[in-house]
C-alpha cells in the first residue's frame, strides 16, 4: 500500500498531537520497556499480528514487502511513499514526533541531529539479540548509525560520489576524458575549456556545484579536519577556506550556473545534467537511480563515470566522498522489535532489492558481480563503469560532518555560507560567525 505523504497532512496531524499534550510527552512517546516488551511478546505467542509503518522516499519494489509478510505473519508491514523534496525531513521529523513511523529512515547526515535530540530508539540490545555482526556486515558504513558509543540505525544505502561526465560535450570541446589521476586543477581546467566552448553552443557550463549540505567540500575533505587537535570548530583549516573560495571563483568565472541563480530557479542537477547544460558534475550514486527514469529525466548523450578529483597531488590513490542513508526506528514507535526485524530483513535478503533501485546497498557481504549487474541495469552504465561505487581499494572520505554536534555544525554551515555565495558578506565573517557559534554549541 503505497499513500504521498503531504507536508500538510504533517503538519494537521502535529498540530492535533500538541494539542492533546500541551507540549508534554504523550503516553505513546514513553511506551517502553515493559509496555513494549509486553507488545512484543504477545505478538509473537500468535495473538494479533502488529502493524508497523515504513516510509521511504525510494522504495523497494512491493513484491520484497510481501514476501516479509508471507515469511513473518506476526507484522503487517504499511508503505507510505515520502516525496524526495527538500521538505522531506520534516514531513517524517513531524511524524516521527507523533508517533506515526517505525522505520524510518535518514540521509546526508540528518540522522547525528536525530541522534543527539534523542529521536531514536537505542538499538544495542537489538543488535545483540538477533546476533548481528555490525564490522562484518556494513564495515565502515557502521560510523553512521553511532552516537556516544551505541547504535542508533543500521546503515541502509550508501551515496557514493564520483565524477560524472558527458561525453558528447567533452568530444565536441576537444576536452580529454578524466582520468583516476586528475586533481582539482585538471578539474577547473577542463570546466574552463567546456564553459569556452559552451558560451557558442546553447550556454553549456564546464561544470555544477551544488548548493546543499557541505558540497563545495567534496574534494577538499580529502585534506581537511572539521575539528583542531583539542576538539573546536576547525573551519579556518586551509582546505576548508580554499574550498569555499574556490565555489565563488567558479561562478564568477562563469564556470558553472551561479549559486543565485540555482537558489532562485530551483534548479537540481539530475534534470540540469542530464538535460545537458553542464559537461560535467560530482554527485551522488543516486544519479544512477535516476538514469533509470528516462520518462522524467531523459537524455540521449553516453555517460562517463571517473573519481573524485584529487584535492591535490599531495593526496594519493583512487578518491571518492560518500554519505550513507540509514533505517532507524523512533524512540516513539510501540514495535521496535518488529520494525527491527523488518529492517534487517531489507538489508541481509534484499540487497538486490535495493540495488534495482539504483542504490548502492550497505550490506558488504552481499557484493557481487551480479549484484553491480542489478545496480546498472535500466541505465546506460557498464558494469565496468559501475564496479567504482563497490571498491573496496576506492579511499573515500566525507564532506558530512560526522564528530560531535555534527548535525549541528552542518547547520550553521550551510546557514552561514549562504550569504557568502549570495556575495552579500566576505569569507572572513562567515569564517569567524561559524567558528563562533560551532564552539558555542561544543561547549554546551
Amino acid at each position: 500500500m503505497k499513500r504521498m505523504i503531504s507536508l500538510l497532512l504533517a503538519l494537521a496531524m502535529l498540530g492535533s498531537m500538541l494539542a492533546g499534550c500541551s507540549g508534554n510527552k504523550t503516553a505513546d512517546s514513553t511506551t517502553t520497556g515493559d509496555q513494549q516488551t509486553q507488545t512484543q511478546d504477545e505478538n509473537q505467542s500468535g495473538s494479533e499480528p502488529v502493524t508497523i509503518r515504513y516510509y521511504d522516499w525510494d522504495l523497494v519494489d512491493q513484491s520484497v514487502i510481501d514476501k516479509f509478510m508471507e515469511e513473518n505473519t506476526d507484522i503487517i508491514v504499511e508503505v507510505y511513499d515520502v516525496s524526495a523534496n527538500s521538505d522531506r525531513a520534516t514531513q517524517l521529523d513531524i511524524l516521527a514526533m507523533s508517533g506515526e513511523i517505525d522505520v524510518m529512515p535518514q540521509a546526508d547526515g540528518d540522522q547525528f541531529v536525530r541522534f543527539e535530540e534523542g529521536m531514536m530508539a537505542n538499538l544495542d540490545e537489538l543488535i545483540e539479540k538477533y546476533e548481528i555482526d555490525m564490522e562484518t556486515s556494513f564495515g565502515d558504513y557502521t560510523s553512521w548509525v553511532q552516537y556516544n558509543g551505541s547504535y542508533y540505525g543500521i546503515p541502509y544505502r550508501t551515496s557514493r560520489t564520483a565524477l560524472f561526465y558527458n561525453k558528447d560535450i567533452f568530444d565536441a570541446a576537444g576536452v580529454e576524458y578524466p582520468t583516476d589521476t586528475w586533481t582539482n586543477e585538471d578539474y577547473m581546467e577542463a570546466a574552463r575549456a567546456i564553459s569556452a566552448w559552451g558560451k557558442d553552443n546553447g550556454g553549456v557550463y564546464g561544470t555544477y556545484s551544488h548548493t546543499y549540505g557541505n558540497e563545495w567540500a567534496i574534494m577538499a575533505a580529502q585534506a581537511g579536519e572539521w575539528y583542531t587537535e583539542d576538539g573546536l570548530c576547525n573551519i579556518r583549516d586551509d582546505a576548508w577556506v580554499r574550498a569555499l573560495e574556490l565555489r565563488n571563483e567558479m561562478d564568477a568565472e562563469g564556470l558553472q550556473m551561479p549559486y543565485s541563480e540555482i537558489k532562485a530557479s530551483g534548479t537540481v542537477i539530475n534534470s540540469s545534467f542530464l538535460g545537458s547544460k553542464e559537461g560535467m558534475t560530482m554527485a551522488g550514486s543516486w544519479l544512477v537511480r535516476d538514469m533509470k527514469k528516462t520518462d522524467q529525466f531523459p537524455f540521449d548523450f553516453e555517460v562517463g563515470v571517473a573519481p573524485v578529483p584529487r584535492w591535490d597531488d599531495s593526496v594519493e590513490g583512487v578518491r571518492g566522498n560518500y554519505s550513507v542513508s540509514a533505517l532507524c526506528i523512533p524512540e516513539t514507535s510501540k514495535n521496535k522489535e518488529a520494525a527491527f526485524r523488518f529492517i534487517m530483513y531489507l538489508e541481509m535478503e534484499n540487497a538486490q532489492a535495493i540495488a534495482a533501485t539504483g542504490n548502492v546497498p550497505c550490506y558488504i557481504p552481499a557484493y557481487s558481480d551480479a549484484l553491480i549487474q542489478t545496480f546498472v541495469e535500466g541505465s546506460p552504465l557498464t558494469v565496468e563503469q559501475a564496479s567504482y561505487f563497490f571498491d573496496s581499494d576506492v579511499e573515500l572520505t566525507t564532506n558530512k560532518i560526522t564528530g560531535p554536534k555534527g548535525g549541528n555544525y552542518m547547520s550553521i554551515i550551510n546557514e552561514e555560507v549562504q550569504p557568502y555565495f549570495f556575495g552579500e558578506t566576505d569569507l572572513e565573517t562567515v569564517l569567524s560567525n561559524i567558528e563562533s557559534r560551532v564552539n558555542e554549541v561544543l561547549a554546551e
